[in-house]
């Protein structure tokens, strides 16, 4: 039984990350605080290049601000963990207009979110019907002489 949780366990985020899906959008669309992926042209891409550290044209972060003449957009760099502790740092890009390619706005996908949750949902109640099923075929009855072996020490409690 347990060997056909693991998949499931490992599948898990693969369907997590299906709750989100990107839309096309423009720059006129978008808010402050909307997430959104961006695709650099490549002249802007040259522009940028010291300031990516992957190197991709396909920029994921949170719209700071928004105005015809192009994007401010909080992306991030690297996340540190000490202990338990996670921090992570983040710069600041302007992006022109001229320099965008496409812009996508990240939304959640309410059928998927809602199909995940019932998986989940199913895959809990049956671990939990299971394990009372299983529970309730043991035997309850503890033995009534102890072992030989061993030696049992009563302690009598009073109640006041």
């Amino acid at each position: 039984m347990m060997s056909s949780r693991a998949p499931l366990v490992l599948l898990l985020p693969l369907f997590a990350a299906g709750c989100h899906s990107y839309r096309p959008s423009t720059v006129s669309e978008l808010n402050a605080g909307d997430r959104v992926r961006t695709l650099l042209t490549q002249s802007q891409h040259v522009e940028f290049q010291e300031y990516l550290l992957g190197g991709d044209r396909l920029i994921d972060g949170t719209v700071l601000e928004a105005d015809p003449g192009g994007l401010l957009l909080e992306v991030p760099v690297v996340t540190v963990a000490e202990g338990i502790r996670v921090e992570s740092f983040s710069q600041r890009l302007r992006i022109p207009v001229e320099g965008l390619a496409d812009v996508e706005i990240r939304s959640l996908h309410r059928s998927r979110t809602y199909a995940l949750a019932g998986i989940i949902g199913a895959a809990v109640g049956t671990i939990i019907w299971d394990q009372f099923r299983r529970r309730s075929r043991r035997e309850t009855t503890l033995p009534t002489d102890p072992p030989e072996d061993r030696i049992v020490i009563q302690i009598p409690f009073a109640t006041r």
